[in-house]
């Protein structure tokens, strides 16, 4: 009863982001940071966030809340958090740059709070504003930038749960089971899943923009900038879910060492 109650909360709130996204528009913003475009993405990336922990991933955060209390899962997520915070930064700088034409020319080292709106207004706009506002923005001379969106934020808190809850739940299935067991490679396979779903944010288009600044990798194809930046995270969730519920299953199968060493 309490998680349908708050279920319906949190709905209520999603539904009423978009009315304050669209009020943003008609009051109008001469500065870099629209206050209502803020509350707006705030309401709906929380929401968001909030209803996928409370039901497709409410076992994996059960099962996070265990690992990350330990050193090495607190690790690996503080790691992950970390990459893929400095890859998403780079990306969605350029696609600020590209979008909204800002100057890239860096002299100091600065950090800012930007929610610009995307013009003309329409539901793809709507949905930009979502995804990219507001960013923080770190510069870094002479020619490096980074903004964090709260979707980068929001998807880094998502994917790095699911990789600690694979990790760990690997390693923990690795103590239990026989050394006969492990031979048939019944840990093969979610292992390789994990290290292919946590790998994924390194794609072509990131690893240039580590070598390269920023503006002059914009100059390539954005397409391929929306899909790696919008794509990819959700494309990793959905795999590392699929992957944890995978070895989940086989771990049901498995006995503890010694005994089921040969059957």
């Amino acid at each position: 009863m309490k998680q349908n109650y708050a279920a319906t909360i949190l709905l209520l709130l999603l539904i009423f982001s978009f009315p304050v996204c669209l009020y943003s528009y008609y009051i109008g913003s001469l500065s870099i940071l629209n206050g209502y475009e803020t509350l707006a993405s705030f309401l709906f990336w929380s929401s968001i966030i909030s209803l996928a922990f409370l039901f497709p991933l409410k076992k994996t955060v059960k099962l996070f809340v265990i690992y990350v209390r330990s050193v090495r899962g607190a690790a690996v997520f503080a790691s992950y958090l970390v990459i893929h915070m400095f890859l998403y930064g780079l990306m969605l700088e350029g696609i600020l740059i590209y979008l909204y034409r800002i100057p890239s020319t860096i002299f100091q080292t600065s950090i800012s709070l930007s929610a610009i709106l995307a013009y003309p207004e329409s539901v793809v706009s709507v949905l930009a504003d979502f995804a990219f506002n507001p960013s923080l923005n770190f510069a870094i001379p002479p020619g490096y930038s980074l903004a964090l969106s709260l979707y980068s934020f929001v998807v880094a808190i998502v994917i790095g749960v699911l990789v600690v809850s694979n990790v760990m739940k690997v390693i923990e299935m690795s103590r239990i089971c026989s050394v006969a067991q492990k031979s048939r490679a019944f840990l093969a396979l979610p292992a390789l899943g994990v290290i292919g779903g946590a790998t994924c944010c390194l794609s072509i288009p990131f690893l240039i923009s580590l070598v390269a600044p920023v503006t002059a990798v914009v100059s390539g194809s954005i397409s391929v900038y929306y899909i790696a930046y919008l794509g990819f995270p959700v494309a990793t969730a959905i795999a590392l879910k699929y992957n944890l519920d995978s070895t989940i299953k086989i771990g049901s199968r498995l006995s503890p060492t010694g005994s089921r060493s040969e059957s």
